[in-house]
């Protein structure tokens, strides 16, 4: 029997099934909003947008996102110390900074931070969805290893 088209099969990725879901933090409102369609058209789901670091951190703690796309250079709190800041309240979400400035020590700083991934605001869209996707899928990764060992230390005697 020949399989239907379009159903899924067992070897299927069912991680690659779910849209990832997104925080996009970055204080220029222009560029908020065009990552949000960028993102949305390739198949993203945005929860949650902030314009400052702080922002960032509060919403990402509300929504719980697969990843956070943030910014470095913003006011209150900037994307280096916010991204800190998630990597301790949230150590599965994935942080990936997207911003103008390449220089060494802010590549360093993000590292430190515990970005997932540092990339330059000229990034083609086609790189940007690849690394967001990656990102989702390594946090539920995460989360479904941390499943497996709670239910195996209750399981032991």
């Amino acid at each position: 029997m020949a399989p239907v088209v379009g159903a899924a099969t067992c070897d299927a990725d069912p991680v690659a099934l779910v849209p990832a879901r997104v925080v996009v933090v970055d204080d220029d409102v222009a560029a908020r909003e065009l990552l949000c369609e960028v993102l949305t058209g390739g198949g993203v789901e945005v929860v949650g947008e902030a314009g400052d670091g702080l922002d960032g951190v509060r919403t990402a703690l509300e929504v719980d996102p697969d990843v956070v796309l943030m910014d470095l250079r913003m006011p209150v709190l900037g994307g280096i110390e916010a991204t800190q800041q998630l990597t301790e309240q949230l150590p599965c979400t994935q942080v990936v900074i997207l911003t103008a400035y390449g220089d060494h020590e802010s590549q360093r700083g993000a590292g430190r931070a515990g970005a997932y991934s540092y990339l330059l605001k000229d990034t083609s869209t086609k790189l940007l969805l690849e690394v967001v996707n990656q990102a989702a899928k390594f946090k539920r990764g995460l989360e479904a290893r941390e499943k497996l060992e709670a239910r195996e230390t209750v399981a032991e005697p």
